[in-house]
């Protein structure tokens, strides 16, 4: 996670022109992160091609340099939630449309030890909760020290009202802990359920992908493992981020890829997991730790940790497709 991997900017994997500056006649950001220019979303198939990156914005709050994780608003389209890594307070910082810092999230009751991935999905009540992964275990992946013997995911209901400013939200603690061994994970998602999935981050070998599931909240059960950099999943090997849409597709990003696993109602994830995943368009970026779909399910948006960096956003390019 701090191992900086130099990444070219101006590249990109699976898209065109990606480099460039946003053209001033495109929609205007806000309308395409709230999802409002996309047209008519109930006629075609699942949303399973996209074009990009569109440049949103940059980070302009310089107590947010090493973020590593990015959770659309449910409540609230056109925002965000986000966080730094290690090295910061227990708080989750607030983005609008343009990637600018419009509230802070004081998490009273939270520790903050490695925090890599956030999420929003139905909490205990079966409303929007947002997930935040206290869940980096460095030691656990390289050997260089102690690893953690417990892990934690903070939640708390997503605000009736827009989250601006400074507040302060008390939250629920889930303790986990690996059946085995303990395991470096920078990748939180949450199911319809409610049920946790976390996916491993490794240096050798598979990433394996572990649910806790609401009965038995802390209790990691190892579902199946991904080959990420094997042949089927070509790039890095380290997963850094993923999201589930709202039709249940898994995004998996690494430090220089983006992959989409479709997944059928009611599949098992070892079988959405075993096919080759979709290819979609991934900007190089600096240290791309964050990505999260949009609400409606129909682009997701990508960031890396840094001075005032950029969020991308990539669109569906199938006229009136659906959330996959």
């Amino acid at each position: 996670m701090r191992a900086r991997i130099a990444l070219a900017a101006a590249l990109c994997f699976g898209c065109d022109g990606g480099g460039s500056a946003p053209d001033a006649s495109a929609p205007d950001a806000a309308a395409i992160v709230d999802g409002a220019s996309m047209g008519d979303a109930g006629a075609g198939g699942s949303c399973h091609a996209f074009e990009g990156p569109m440049e949103l914005g940059r980070i302009d709050d310089p107590g947010l340099t090493e973020l590593s994780g990015l959770a659309a608003s449910r409540r609230h389209p056109g925002l965000f939630y986000a966080h730094n890594d290690s090295g910061d307070v227990a708080r989750v910082y607030v983005l609008d449309a343009s990637a600018s810092v419009v509230g802070r999230i004081a998490l009273t009751g939270a520790a903050h030890v490695d925090y890599e991935d956030i999420a929003v999905g139905p909490g205990p009540d079966g409303e929007p909760w947002v997930h935040v992964g206290d869940v980096g275990d460095n030691a656990a992946r390289d050997g260089r020290g102690t690893p953690r013997e417990t892990i934690a995911v903070y939640r708390f209901p997503e605000p009736d009202d827009p989250p601006r400013g400074d507040l302060e939200v008390g939250v629920d603690t889930l303790t986990l802990r690996y059946p085995e061994t303990a395991h470096d994970c920078e990748a939180l998602a949450v199911e319809a359920d409610g049920s946790l999935l976390l996916l491993t981050k490794e240096d050798v070998g598979p990433s394996v992908l572990f649910r806790a599931s609401p009965s038995s909240p802390d209790l990691l059960e190892a579902l199946t493992t991904l080959d990420v950099g094997g042949p089927d999943v070509p790039g890095s090997r380290n997963v850094t981020a993923m999201d589930l849409s709202p039709g249940g597709a898994l995004l998996v990003r690494s430090y220089n890829r983006v992959h989409l696993f479709p997944r059928e109602e009611g599949e098992r994830w070892a079988d959405a997991l075993g096919r080759p995943p979709v290819p979609v368009p991934a900007r190089m970026e600096r240290q791309g730790e964050a990505i999260a779909w949009r609400a409606d399910g129909r682009a997701y948006i990508t960031a890396s940790e840094g001075d005032g960096a950029p969020v991308y956003l990539y669109e569906a390019t199938t006229p009136g497709c659906v959330a996959p």
